[in-house]
């Protein structure tokens, strides 16, 4: 059991943290063992309760489900070191729930430390490990919890734990790629549109007022540019409201069937983007199914698991039309050819792996490659979003310059 606790410490400073016990009183004996005087303990349940959800009001609701977003987030980036420290556990011969026991106490987030020890908790009641871990699913995917089984039946848990936490570790090293080449850009937009916002609702009235006193015929552009200065200057307080509806309808429109599929057309067409979107889909869909083969998991299994994996519903249908012609006889190559989402170079290495009868050895192979070819893509996108960025900027400090400098020129002339 996992048990909250508010105590004191030796220096009368007030502490707030959990405990895995086997029952209030030995809680209680660990936390002054510790050197620290118990004020209020209670047990803290892992799975939240549904009903107490219903009672609150909306606002209530919208914060909790932030909060978990948020605390989701944190945890899964934790996924892969539990593998790690798993996995060394493991193969250092410690049994599966002193494993677990020993790593609750090292993990710093909360949250996760919940996890591992209601995942303990389970295993003392007699469920499987991949049963505990089911339990919490958004941050175990399928694929970690169909490898875990399978290293249960086959008796190679300490394996198959360390293979996904390379995996686990591969994931988070991208995304922190991908991330940290895309913050640059992300900067300068936000730093260009500030400058422009300020421009318009600071300097623009200002010299709008002069144009006003002169009480003369001013171009088109210097208009257009001065209702805009007025409006933003009026209405400002609206931009952060439109921005948060254009969120929050985005978000809407993606949750329903329609919205999702637009969405992931438009992903695999949008220019710049489509070429790395596709080539992380490939790395995805190789690399994941060739670690699931190569852990004896059966072709079919280890395509449905592969569909929920890839992220796009354009490329799921295709997976899961792949995988029915498989269940009625045709090769993984020919399958794969007739959905057509892969590049002809893979299918090639797929045709070859299959021929040889290392199918699963030739995918992950192919998910090597095109780890290299994600590095390549992502620092030869971020290298040309750079200067777009810059243009865009230039274009638009360029136009409310201009269209300030024309009604000038025209009095200059007139002079």
């Amino acid at each position: 059991m996992i048990f909250q606790y508010q105590a004191l410490d030796s220096n009368g400073q007030e502490v707030s943290d959990f405990i895995d016990a086997p029952s209030e009183n030995a809680a209680k004996q660990r936390i002054r063992q510790k050197g620290e005087y118990v004020v209020r303990i209670k047990r803290h349940d892992i799975v939240a309760d549904d009903s107490t959800g219903r009672k609150r009001g909306r606002i209530g609701q919208l914060v909790d489900r932030v909060s978990m977003q948020l605390n989701l987030r944190v945890s899964s980036k934790n996924v892969g070191l539990f593998s790690r420290q798993l996995a060394t556990l493991l193969k250092a011969g410690l049994p599966l729930p002193k494993a677990l026991s020993d790593i609750s106490e090292q993990v710093d987030s909360r949250n996760f430390k919940n996890v591992v020890v209601d995942i303990k908790e389970k295993l003392e009641e007699g469920t499987s490990f991949s049963n505990a871990l089911q339990r919490h699913r958004k941050l175990f995917s399928d694929m970690y919890i169909n490898m875990v089984r399978v290293g249960e039946n086959l008796g190679s848990l300490d394996q198959v734990i360390e293979r996904l936490a390379e995996v686990e570790e591969k994931n988070n090293i991208l995304k922190s790629k991908i991330r940290a080449a895309l913050w640059y850009p992300s900067f300068m937009f936000i730093f260009a549109l500030c400058v422009v916002i300020f421009m318009m609702v600071s300097v623009i009235p200002s010299i709008a007022e002069m144009f006003v006193e002169q009480n003369k015929d001013l171009p088109l552009p210097t208009e257009i540019v001065i209702a805009l200065s007025t409006f933003l200057a009026r209405f400002w307080f609206l931009i952060p409201v439109l921005v948060i509806l254009a969120i929050y309808m985005y978000r809407r429109y993606v949750q329903t069937d329609e919205g999702r599929r637009k969405v992931d057309e438009l992903k695999l067409k949008m220019p710049l983007v489509n070429k790395l979107y596709r080539k992380v889909i490939v790395l995805r869909f190789t690399q994941n199914a060739g670690i699931l083969l190569n852990n004896r998991v059966d072709i079919i299994r280890s395509f449905e698991i592969v569909e929920k994996i890839v992220g796009n519903v354009i490329i799921e249908e295709k997976v899961a039309e792949a995988k029915r012609m498989i269940r009625e006889g045709s090769t993984v190559t020919q399958a794969l050819r007739k959905v057509d989402f892969l590049p002809n170079l893979v299918m090639g290495m797929i045709a070859a792996g299959e021929a040889s009868d290392n199918l699963d050895s030739m995918l992950i192979n192919i998910g090597s490659v095109y780890e290299t070819e994600l590095d390549l893509t992502v620092t030869g996108l971020t290298s040309l979003i750079e200067p777009v960025i810059i243009i865009i900027m230039g274009i638009a400090i360029g136009t409310i310059v201009l269209s300030v400098m024309l009604p000038i020129m025209e009095m200059n002339l007139l002079l």
